[in-house]
């Protein structure tokens, strides 16, 4: 039996590669996130896409246990800045520090003004119940 290792390697280097040059329909797989617990038993679904005006609480990093309000969404770099998340330089100018989505879990989100949200919602709902 022939195995494929077209897309097999362990070199560090090459899945870093790999990584970075995702097509964009691709890379917008790394923007799902854990839904919290209430979410969960709300909508039935375990994890969502990550959205501009979502809340979401961080849980890695340096700005552990903080909560706010996503308010730029970069897929092309896989970064979200979350309102709070930032420091201030010396030379007193504010500088917002960028956050990998894997290290956050989504605590609301903004279903209500969102009609594809809601569709997405429902088939991933009753896809769960089917399988």
């Amino acid at each position: 039996m022939q195995t494929n290792k077209k897309n097999k390697t362990k070199s560090k280097r090459k899945q870093r590669r790999r990584l970075y040059n995702l097509p964009t329909h691709k890379k917008n797989i790394l923007f799902n996130a854990k839904l919290h617990e209430d979410l969960q038993a709300e909508y039935g679904i375990k994890r969502m896409t990550i959205r501009n005006g979502d809340s979401v609480l961080v849980v890695r990093g340096e700005f552990r246990d903080m909560e706010g309000k996503v308010s730029k969404v970069d897929r092309q770099k896989a970064q979200l800045f979350i309102e709070g998340a930032s420091i201030e330089k010396s030379s007193g100018t504010t500088f917002d520090i960028p956050i990998h989505p894997s290290n956050v879990i989504l605590t609301k989100i903004e279903v209500k003004k969102d009609k594809w949200r809601k569709k997405i919602i429902e088939r991933k709902a009753q896809m769960i119940e089917e399988g």
